[in-house]
């Protein structure tokens, strides 16, 4: 069976994080071992969460004791997502360099959650963490316009500056909320060509959404999907959870409630191959 270690927050209370990612990627038939950064009992948006980030020894001992049981030979991909604090970037680096000596095929792939919408929401420290340690160091990216913009310093104002900002990377880079005329866009630019897939606006969308298009994403293709079709069923069962979670009037993605859509997604948009600039 495929699996896939994912580094990511634990919020006890609501649907973000690594209690998006391991749901959806094992819906899909992909193991998942899940590595907190964080652990609260609600959205900080909410209040006070309680709890706090994970300190950077203690995720290197959870850590450690997968290796203890052999286990890093068995990952085929690390997904890592929002960090408690910069000491982890150099814990996560660690693990993955042993974990690729184990298995010289695994991949890691990074979701450098850092803000949206033109907004930081993790301190600066975070925020140079992950721009200035960690994300170089992945096979590929899944950051929003926004994160991608402040990855490549570059203002994101369509699908030709993502395009552009992507190729500057020179790696395969996911990148959502391109805003176009339909709606919203997901660009998937490789350097073997790009793809991009666009649904209808929607009014509103719960939190976790984003976690949920890279875990679908990247479980789809460790699980054997060709880019282009990870890509439309990603965006069609992303769009297809939001608007059973809107129509719930749900602040949360209503994961167990719409879980068949997660695999048979009802909204299938095809993928759009661009032509090469």
């Amino acid at each position: 069976m495929k699996t896939v270690l994912s580094i990511q927050s634990q919020v006890v209370g609501a649907r973000v994080g690594n209690s998006v990612a391991a749901f959806a990627m094992e819906r899909l038939g992909v193991r998942v071992l899940q590595a907190p950064t964080t652990l609260l009992g609600r959205r900080p948006d909410h209040g006070p969460p309680g709890g706090g980030p994970i300190p950077a020894e203690t995720l290197a001992a959870l850590l450690e004791g997968l290796a203890a049981d052999g286990v890093f030979t068995e990952i085929d991909a690390v997904l890592t997502g929002y960090l408690g604090h910069g000491e982890q970037v150099a814990v996560i680096l660690d693990a993955i360099e042993r974990i690729r000596k184990a298995n010289p095929k695994a991949i890691f792939v990074c979701d450098p959650v850092l803000g949206d919408e033109g907004k930081l929401f993790v301190s600066e420290a975070i925020a140079d963490a992950v721009l200035n340690g960690l994300w170089p160091h992945a096979d590929w990216l899944t950051p929003n316009s926004f994160e991608l913009g402040l990855l490549t310093s570059r203002e994101i104002d369509g699908l030709g500056a993502a395009r552009d900002a992507a190729k500057r990377i020179g790696k395969p880079v996911l990148c959502s909320s391109i805003r176009t005329a339909l709606g919203l866009g997901n660009l998937l630019s490789q350097p073997t060509g790009d793809w991009f897939c666009e649904t209808a606006r929607l009014p509103r969308a719960p939190k976790g959404t984003g976690d949920l298009l890279s875990a679908l994403f990247v479980g789809r293709r460790v699980r054997g999907d060709a880019p282009a079709i990870a890509l439309e069923g990603a965006t069609g069962a992303g769009y297809d959870v939001i608007v059973r979670s809107m129509a719930a009037v749900s602040e949360d993605l209503l994961l167990p409630e719409a879980q068949a859509l997660l695999d048979e997604p009802v909204t299938w948009p095809r993928a759009r191959h661009l032509e090469m600039a």
